[in-house]
């Protein structure tokens, strides 16, 4: 979240190096491959999956194919969530800094996922998984959780609506302590719209997380808008606003970020081939927060190998 440039200020920091060994999954009907990915560096042990905090593994799995209809693909093994918009590798987001709507999901599941291209427009998707909101491979509390996703792409027959690619997703039944009043359950509602202005991209990002706890829900609306005006410089803007209720920080202790309102104003510039340079202005601020808005600037780099 935005709180990753608070242990950071007003310092320079190497956060972590991505190290990912895979095999693509070929085409036949019994196809395989698979994906070993660690991270290594100070920041490594936000994952929290378990290693030694230098060291942690992002995802390890394999991929089977089951000639069922189209072609049924497994995922077996520790594997990211299917829900939200980002992910944990930084590279693959638009802004260094996450979202808050980044803070309040699951990340990382150990089990299987079954996912399946019905059509050209949709794809289905379902997972059983340990029982637990906890990041560490291999954590479980007993029983099993359920993950849910469904992506469609509506038809060139819609009209101004053509291209507008839908996703819901959810986690159900996910533990926290084993204790019967900490399942938390978590909804994603994403929204990719196409606009008549070329280089110009938006989507939305809804995520709702539902505490059986005492503490209250978390609910997080965010909007994206991506401008490239050429091959070299894009411009992105985010947009949140919400509540969150959870302990998004890792102090142990819930947040109180009601009335929620955080911008975030990014340049991505491809000054050196293979290397991500951007700089962004990220300023948050919510009802209880008697300091006044949390302001940051951030220049990264991160070089793909």
């Amino acid at each position: 979240t935005n709180s990753d440039v608070a242990t950071s200020r007003d310092s320079f920091e190497l956060d972590v190096v991505d190290l990912k060994f895979a095999s693509a999954q070929g085409a036949g009907e019994y196809a395989t491959g698979y994906t070993v990915e660690l991270w290594a560096g100070p920041d490594a042990s936000d994952l929290g999956t378990g290693g030694s905090g230098t060291v942690e593994m992002m995802q390890a799995n394999i991929d089977l194919r089951v000639p069922v209809g189209n072609g049924l693909d497994l995922k077996v093994g520790q594997f990211q969530t299917v829900v939200g918009n980002e992910t944990y590798n930084k590279n693959e987001n638009a802004f260094f800094t996450r979202s808050y709507g980044f803070a309040v999901e699951p990340t990382h599941h150990t089990g299987v996922l079954a996912s399946y291209q019905a059509s050209d427009d949709l794809s289905l998707a379902v997972g059983l998984v340990n029982d637990t909101t906890s990041a560490v491979t291999n954590n479980d509390n007993g029983g099993t959780a359920y993950l849910v996703s469904v992506g469609y792409t509506i038809p060139d027959s819609a009209g101004f609506l053509s291209g507008t690619q839908l996703t819901y997703a959810r986690v159900d039944g996910a533990n926290g302590s084993g204790a019967a009043n900490s399942e938390v359950d978590n909804q994603y509602l994403g929204m990719s719209i196409p606009l008549p202005i070329e280089g110009l991209s938006y989507n939305l990002a809804w995520d709702i997380r539902e505490n059986a706890a005492a503490i209250k829900d978390d609910n997080v609306l965010g909007h994206n808008l991506s401008y490239a005006f050429n091959d070299s410089l894009t411009i992105n803007a985010r947009y949140e606003t919400g509540n969150i209720n959870s302990d998004i920080t890792g102090d142990g202790i819930a947040e109180n970020y009601d009335g929620l309102s955080s911008t975030s104003i990014g340049l991505d510039y491809k000054l050196w081939e293979n290397v991500i340079s951007r700089v962004e202005y990220i300023s948050s601020d919510w009802d209880s927060n008697a300091n006044g808005a949390d302001e940051s600037v951030v220049f990264n780099i991160i070089y793909n190998f």
